[in-house]
């Protein structure tokens, strides 16, 4: 067997170990790529370990803004040169992010502000489906961006029934909790393939036959923020209608997408300023397109395809598509980041739980049920605290706060949390130096016990 087919199972049954010596032999080249991994704006040696707050900017997504922003016309048409092509090149963006996410047309792909401006016009567009006899669900895994607006108008617009899964433990989504609320009043439910928060991953894939085996005709919105920098993303095999992610999620820039089953799209009354053409996709983006935005995503998008080949230089048979190029790569980094995981999680289970907890999945050999993303408790530490430390004494950045994240805000009622965040541009390296600071203050504050709250 040749050509594609034969090179997407090898690239999937390749054995572990040999994945990670090809990422392994060209990580220093990769990191090459990110001008800001070594060193801040100010020149400081930092490690950056807060990607779930937005990743480093790849070196050809930063430059592709400046270029777009000099050649590119403001707005496309159809006559002059210069609008032609800034047509033209309008498409080949929603070309490129239908492969990434497996779209089946670019006119499924729209572009807005933010991920959590994509959320509202999505609620917004949708305000016909909620009525006070029907019910809409949400997570307290997932980001507000997915949640609020669903209560707003769903709930408090619209009158609709909210309701809300739980989670248990080790914060995890409680799937039976969650299927339980389901019915055939249902009409949307909001669910995330990561926890921003945690890390903890949502099996969409089984989920979403159970929920739409229950209520058929539900709609189901599915954020992809956190993940889509770890992992391949596929939206015909999670079968969901909707789906976001964010630019500066994967490299790039500021900048939300939006995917939505072309079928439900069309029916769909977004806002729109009534001379705005009311057709796909255009109908969904509210204003002129930010063309510099837009090229950085490109060029984001571009820099995974350039990754492939470094870690695949002598591809078999005939060339690979696009879209099987994208799944290659990221479960190349998906693949890497477990060994990441591996490596934090085996030692994190060796300190003492009275000092140290670490929330989500904890078990090493459950790295697969994970993204690289730490939130964790030191006794007598605040999170503000913590953080400090780790840049004054390791130079490394992390992030306090409750990160957005409903499973802090409404699950455990903290207002903060510190919460460590890995990428694939991440070294070994630091993993050992993140490591390292933790045995630190751990050692510091076990020394200091009484005067720093111990129990």
């Amino acid at each position: 067997m040749t050509g594609p087919i034969a090179c997407a199972i090898g690239f999937i049954s390749m054995p572990e170990d040999e994945r990670l010596r090809r990422f392994l032999a060209i990580h220093s080249r990769l990191r090459a790529r990110f001008p800001q991994a070594e060193r801040d704006i100010h020149g400081h040696p930092r490690i950056h370990l807060n990607c779930a707050a937005g990743t480093l900017t790849v070196d050809t997504a930063a430059r592709a803004m400046a270029e777009a922003s000099t050649w590119l016309n403001s707005l496309p048409g159809d006559i002059h040169p210069a609008e032609i092509t800034t047509r033209e090149f309008h498409w080949r963006i929603r070309e490129i992010v239908s492969d990434f996410v497996n779209a089946r047309s670019p006119e499924e792909i729209s572009f807005h502000f933010s991920s959590t401006q994509a959320l509202f016009n999505l609620a917004v567009s949708l305000r016909g489906q909620f009525v006070a006899q029907r019910n809409v669900i949400v997570t307290d895994l997932d980001h507000m961006a997915n949640i609020t607006p669903w209560e707003f108008v769903g709930g408090k617009w619209r009158r609709s029934e909210v309701r809300r899964a739980r989670i248990q433990e080790p914060g995890l989504l409680d799937l039976d909790h969650l299927l339980s609320l389901v019915d055939e009043n249902t009409a949307l439910v909001a669910l995330t393939l990561a926890s921003n928060g945690i890390g903890t991953l949502v099996p969409l894939e089984q989920l979403v036959p159970a929920i739409r085996a229950r209520a058929p005709s539900c709609l189901i919105c599915v954020d992809a923020v956190h993940h889509a920098l770890h992992g391949p993303i596929d939206v015909r095999k999670l079968d969901c209608d909707f789906l976001v992610f964010s630019g500066y999620k994967v490299f790039g820039p500021m900048l939300g997408v939006l995917w939505g089953r072309k079928e439900v799209l069309a029916r769909m009354r977004p806002y729109r300023v009534e001379t705005h053409r009311d057709m796909l996709p255009y109908k969904y983006e509210q204003g002129t397109l930010n063309n510099a935005a837009l090229a950085s995503l490109g060029a984001a998008l571009q820099y995974l395809l350039w990754l492939d080949q470094e870690l695949h230089p002598a591809d078999c048979g005939e060339p690979m598509s696009r879209r099987q190029r994208f799944e290659r790569v990221m479960s190349d980094i998906r693949s890497y980041e477990e060994e990441i995981s591996r490596r934090i999680l085996e030692r994190l289970g060796q300190l003492d739980q009275d000092w140290f907890y670490l929330y989500g999945v904890q078990e090493p050999s459950l790295v697969s049920e994970r993204d690289p993303t730490f939130a964790l408790d030191i006794q007598g530490m605040e999170p503000a605290e913590m953080k400090k430390l780790f840049w004054e004494r390791y130079g490394i950045q992390v992030a306090d706060g409750n990160h957005y994240a409903a499973i802090f805000y409404r699950h455990y009622r903290r207002p903060s949390v510190c919460r460590a965040s890995f990428a694939h541009y991440n070294s070994l390296e630091e993993v050992g130096t993140f490591l390292e600071a933790i045995d630190d203050f751990i050692g510091s504050g076990i020394k200091n016990g009484e005067a720093r709250g111990a129990p």
